[in-house]
C-alpha cells in the first residue's frame, strides 16, 4: 500500500469519526401542556409517552382522552418531570420559563408547541412533535389526514349565509381565529368584522341580534356542567331570536381544544349545517324562510 493510501485511508478514518452517530429517537416522553398531549398522542411511538398533563386525560378537555387514559397524569411542574427521567419533553411556548430554565440547565431537551392560529400553524405543530419524536413518516401521515378532512369540509358558496360562533362569556369568533377560518371554509360569511391579537370579540346580545346572523354556532363547554360563564348562551332574548329567526348548531368547545387537527371535526359539523341551509333555502320560494327549521331569517333582514 503506497504512502498516499495510507493518508487517504487515515483521513476517511478522522472524517467518520468527526460524524456523530444517528441519536436514538426519545423513548422517554413526558409532555407538560394539553397542547402538546394532544399532537404527542397522534405521533408518538407506543409506551413512549411516560406522563402527560392531567387534562390530557379529560374528555371534556381532550379530544385524545381515550388514547392517554393510561398513561400517567402530571402537573407541568419540575418535580412532576424528573422521576420520568425524560429523554424529551413536550411543551407549549406559553409554559412556565422556569421549568423551561430548569430542563435547558439539566441539558433535558424540550420541543415546544405554538399557540395555533391558522391551518398551517396545525400543520407545523405536527411537524415540530413528530421531528422531535423521529416520527417524520407518521406526522406527514396525520397531516394528510387533516388536509383530507378540511378539504371535504370546504364549501362554496356565491351567497354565503352569515354566521356567527358565539361562546361563554360572549365571546365570538373573529375572522381570523382558527374559528373564523373555519366559517370561511365551510361557506359562511362571520358577521363579526374587527380582528385583533387574542381572536375572540365581545358582542353584546344586542350587538349579536342586530348583526342578523342566519345561522348562530353555539361553542359549548362543559355542557352537563352549567356555569356563569355559559349562562349568556341562554338569554331569553337570545333564544327567542334563534327560535324565530336563526338556524342554530351546538358545537362542543372541546373539540377545538389547542386548535390541533380535530377541529376537522367542527368544520364537519359546520359544512353538513350549510349543506342542510342551502337544501331548505332552495325548496322555498323567494321571501320564505324565516324559522328555524327552514332558511334561518333571510326575510328579516
Amino acid at each position: 500500500m503506497t504512502r498516499f493510501s495510507i493518508g487517504l485511508l487515515a483521513l476517511l478514518a478522522c472524517l467518520l469519526a468527526a460524524v456523530p452517530a444517528r441519536a436514538e429517537a426519545p423513548s422517554r416522553v413526558v409532555s407538560i401542556n394539553l397542547c402538546s398531549d394532544i399532537v404527542a398522542a397522534d405521533v408518538a411511538a407506543p409506551g413512549t409517552l411516560k406522563s402527560v398533563f392531567r387534562l390530557g386525560r379529560d374528555p371534556e378537555d381532550s379530544p385524545v382522552a381515550a388514547l392517554l387514559a393510561d398513561v400517567p397524569p402530571n402537573d407541568g411542574r419540575i418535580e412532576d418531570i424528573l422521576p420520568f427521567a425524560p429523554d424529551l419533553v413536550l411543551a407549549h411556548e406559553w409554559t412556565s420559563p422556569f421549568t423551561l430554565d430548569l430542563l435547558a440547565r439539566m441539558n433535558i431537551p424540550v420541543a415546544t408547541v405554538k399557540d395555533a392560529r391558522s391551518f398551517e400553524d396545525i400543520r407545523e405543530n405536527i411537524r415540530t412533535v413528530a421531528a422531535a419524536l423521529g416520527r417524520e413518516e407518521k406526522g406527514e401521515e396525520v397531516i394528510a389526514r387533516f388536509d383530507a378532512e378540511t378539504a371535504a369540509a370546504r364549501r362554496e358558496s356565491a351567497n354565503a349565509p352569515t354566521a356567527i360562533l358565539y361562546q361563554d362569556l360572549g365571546s365570538a369568533a373573529t375572522p381570523n381565529s382558527i374559528l373564523g377560518r373555519i366559517l370561511s371554509l365551510t361557506g359562511f360569511r362571520n358577521v363579526v368584522t374587527e380582528e385583533n391579537v387574542v381572536g375572540l370579540a365581545y358582542p353584546g346580545i344586542e350587538d349579536v341580534i342586530a348583526y342578523r346572523p342566519e345561522l348562530i354556532a353555539l361553542g359549548i363547554y362543559r355542557p352537563e356542567a352549567p356555569s356563569q360563564a355559559n349562562a349568556v348562551l341562554e338569554h331569553p332574548a337570545l333564544r327567542l331570536y334563534r327560535e324565530r329567526y336563526a338556524r342554530e348548531v351546538r358545537l362542543d368547545a372541546g373539540g377545538w381544544t389547542c386548535s390541533t387537527r380535530f377541529v376537522a371535526v367542527i368544520a364537519s359539523r359546520l359544512a353538513a349545517t350549510h349543506d342542510a341551509m342551502t337544501r331548505s333555502s332552495s325548496t322555498l320560494p323567494r321571501g320564505e324562510g324565516q324559522t328555524a327549521e327552514v332558511s334561518v331569517g333571510r326575510g328579516h333582514r
